[in-house]
């Protein structure tokens, strides 16, 4: 029985510290996993506001290519030609041929480098 104790007690030692590292091995998964599930729920989020803020971008686009916003903005002009000239912006920007924003803002980019 002597001998037993002696043999077992290495055992029970080493049994003892393979469960103390699968533990933290487990709580180490468990923690990893929460961490995965926020960063997750991050990027679902930042993936929200990029979509928000590229609609945003297409919007103020829009805006600067727009005719009748520099119609509107010409200072030079007299009031009647400056209606005159934002009624005929703004039918050309209703216009169903007229080009998209995309061409739009290709063209702006093109007339300031000149």
């Amino acid at each position: 029985m002597h001998l037993e104790a002696w043999v077992l007690i290495p055992v029970v030692a080493i049994l003892a510290g393979v469960l103390k590292d699968w533990l933290k091995i487990r709580t180490r998964q468990r923690d990893l996993g929460a961490s995965n599930r926020e960063m997750e729920q991050e990027i679902d989020e930042i993936r929200r506001e990029r979509s928000t803020l590229l609609q945003r971008l297409e919007n103020l686009e829009a805006i600067v290519v727009s005719q009748t916003w520099d119609a509107v903005h010409d200072h030079s002009l007299p009031p009647a030609d400056k209606e005159h000239r934002v009624a005929s912006a703004v039918r050309r920007e209703i216009d169903p041929a007229a080009p998209d924003f995309q061409q739009r803002a290709e063209q702006l980019a093109r007339r300031i480098q000149g």
